[in-house]
């Protein structure tokens, strides 16, 4: 019995060892993130950096963000990987991105939806204002009016008294609630006091599709999305936001000279790129340079030009101020709208 009790001790101390010698390896296990939190600004980055899209591949925030980030991390002297994280109306990227490390290496493509979004859903789970550093805007967009070719109508006045003619009857595709074809979709019905019936889709592509299908019969959308289908006849593009008629498409009135006021949305959409709040401002600036410099790269000019984007950038301030401005336009824009976060 006496040896049994010293076999069973001898095993517990050995257990006890084998324990105690392997908390250093546990606790540098437990710590390391919290010591790669702790980088230096001056090291960064010393890594490669994840670059989040809230929507499925094919729309403007996937090629902006695909054609920008090589030079962002060429500038930077890392790679730039880019993952689309669809859902929940760009939430869930949204949501990833506010609760990452703020050491820059997790960061957002953002665009108008950020600053929308939380006067749409209930519990967005980030705060536009509270949860970011917004480090630059990277490009802008139009968005263009385009309908199904069995449609009746030639033009946008045509479409809005097809539309008032027969309330609900037409059925407007968008890519999600709070994306920029549903805000265009929303700014479109109160600019011409049409009633259109919404159907919502996870993403551009699927809507896109089902408006060349027939089983939807208008989308407002990106002219990337568009101009190809509409120069082999498979859409109808009746307009455009912004000032200026689509350089592929010089034979498309704007939505402004067929007497349509799209407020908010008159000049379109802009894109950016959003870090983690609590970034240090050395890491916003290498940044906010890395992303002036990329915007400028003639290769990626000449890419999103064929889609009618055109790059720019601005300081963070500037960019933090138009997302400030933006979400309390957006917010009484709903409120008017009639629209409840849910």
């Amino acid at each position: 019995m006496q040896h049994e009790e010293n076999r069973v001790t001898t095993k517990f101390r050995k257990a006890t060892t084998a324990a105690i010698a392997a908390l250093p390896c546990l606790q540098f296990a437990v710590s390391s993130p919290a010591l790669a939190q702790q980088e230096p600004p001056s090291a960064y980055p010393s890594r490669n950096i994840l670059l989040l899209i809230p929507l499925p591949p094919g729309g403007p925030p996937d090629t902006i963000a695909r054609v920008l980030a090589p030079a962002i991390g060429e500038a930077l002297g890392k790679s730039v990987v880019v993952e689309n994280r669809p859902g929940a109306s760009t939430s869930i990227a949204s949501q990833a991105v506010a609760r990452a490390a703020p050491d820059g290496y997790t960061l957002l493509a953002s665009d108008l939806s950020i600053a929308v979004v939380p006067h749409i859903l209930a519990k967005p789970g980030f705060d536009p204002l509270k949860d970011f550093r917004h480090v630059s805007r990277t490009a802008n967009s139009v968005l263009t009016l385009n309908i199904n070719p069995a449609l009746p109508a030639k033009t946008t006045q045509e479409l809005v008294a097809l539309a008032k003619a027969k309330p609900g009857d037409i059925k407007a595709a968008h890519a999600g609630i709070g994306t920029p074809p549903h805000l265009g979709t929303v700014a479109f019905i109160q600019a011409t006091g049409v009633e259109l019936t919404q159907v919502p889709y996870r993403g551009a592509a699927p809507a896109i599709a089902d408006v060349v299908g027939g089983h939807v019969s208008m989308l407002i959308t990106a002219p990337s999305t568009a101009i190809a289908l509409a120069r082999e006849g498979k859409v109808r593009m009746l307009g455009m936001t912004g000032d200026k008629r689509l350089t592929a498409l010089p034979e498309i009135p704007t939505l402004k000279e067929a007497g349509v006021d799209m407020a908010a949305m008159n000049d379109g959409v802009w894109f950016g790129i959003s870090a983690p709040a609590g970034t240090p401002d050395a890491i916003v600036a290498k940044l906010n340079a890395a992303i002036r410099k990329a915007t400028t790269d003639k290769d990626a000019i000449e890419k999103l030009a064929k889609s009618d984007i055109a790059t720019t950038s601005s300081t963070p301030a500037e960019f933090e101020a138009l997302v400030r401005n933006q979400t309390g336009i957006w917010r009484d824009l709903m409120n008017k709208a009639g629209v409840k976060p849910e």
